[in-house]
């Protein structure tokens, strides 16, 4: 099976809408009603092993119930009121989250629908690491957002993370693992869990300023010999902490964004040879910290395409 994947399918009728949904959703029933009024279906699907994102627009009055085999957590725009259990509400005005196994029905009338669903198991590593509690399961105790401010924050990380799928984000591993993040955690959020749900937001709150924090001590002492736990030490936390702060928001450990950082200011000194000074490729990659000149050549071919050597023959 491929790393990844891009659907499209449509349909004129409610057989063939029936067809297509079950075959992306599972266990898919249209109501009675739609066989009479007819219906007009299409769906657009990206995903990985961990992450499926959908784009469905119905064109009829329809019921239908599911029961998926996965998490999911949808979106609306027209009309469209779901029920789960005893629990019910309207797509249109905030996210609904429907766990896997558990039917659930929904109605619409001409309805634009969002679909972000996730492996229930990578969601899990994903809730353990974030909040550190090994036992964790992501096994949510409502369909319904904690909060109208959660509901909002889930809508607008779900509308940028689309901005970003549509500008080709998904093509790209680095940022197909960053819209994976972005999404697990405003989920993770937005939804009950079982346990303290103010302790775990006041966790990821506390992680975030860390992330920002060492972002900016990063930045500006890249040109010094630090390391996890100066980075750590700087930012009042530790560095298994550190590393659970990055992790909720970049693909990217402390040390791989430092060592970003420092291959992007190599590159600028490459373009931008000090006057006065015999630079070399060697003495640029020693400045910066890596550790001999065959690494530094292969990281920054895997970065800017090329050998450093030619970008250095381009600046003279």
């Amino acid at each position: 099976m491929p790393d990844t994947f891009h659907t499209r399918d449509q349909a004129a009728g409610p057989d063939a809408a029936e067809e297509i949904l079950r075959r992306s959703y599972g266990d898919v029933s249209l109501g009675s009603g739609v066989r009479e009024d007819g219906l007009s279906y299409s769906e657009e699907l990206r995903g990985d092993e961990r992450l499926l994102l959908g784009r469905h627009r119905f064109g009829g009055d329809l019921s239908l119930s599911f029961e998926l085999p996965f998490l999911a957590v949808g979106l609306a725009s027209g009309r469209y009121r779901w029920q789960a259990g005893h629990e019910e509400g309207d797509l249109a005005s905030e996210p609904a989250l429907f766990q896997p196994s558990a039917v659930a029905r929904g109605s619409m009338d001409h309805a634009a629908v969002t679909v972000v669903a996730f492996d229930p198991a990578a969601l899990t590593t994903t809730a353990r690491g974030l909040f550190g509690e090994d036992r964790l399961e992501a096994s949510f105790l409502s369909a319904v957002p904690v909060s109208a401010a959660a509901a909002r924050h889930w809508r607008a990380v779900h509308d940028n993370a689309w901005r970003q799928v549509d500008v080709g984000a998904f093509d790209s591993p680095l940022l197909r693992a960053s819209l994976y993040r972005q999404l697990a955690v405003a989920t993770l959020e937005t939804f009950p869990l079982p346990g303290d749900h103010e302790a775990r937001r006041t966790t990821v709150a506390s992680r975030g300023r860390a992330f920002k924090h060492a972002l900016s001590f990063i930045d500006e002492h890249a040109s010094l010999p630090i390391t996890p736990e100066d980075i750590a030490l700087a930012v009042g936390t530790s560095v298994p902490e550190l590393v659970r702060a990055f992790d909720m928001h970049l693909p990217f450990t402390p040390l791989q964004y430092l060592a970003s950082v420092r291959l992007a200011a190599a590159h600028r000194d490459l373009q931008e040879p000090r006057d006065g000074a015999t630079t070399t490729v060697a003495s640029v990659a020693s400045r910066w910290g890596f550790p001999d000149e065959a690494t530094f050549a292969r990281l920054y071919v895997e970065r800017f395409g090329h050998a450093p050597q030619r970008t250095l023959d381009l600046a003279g």
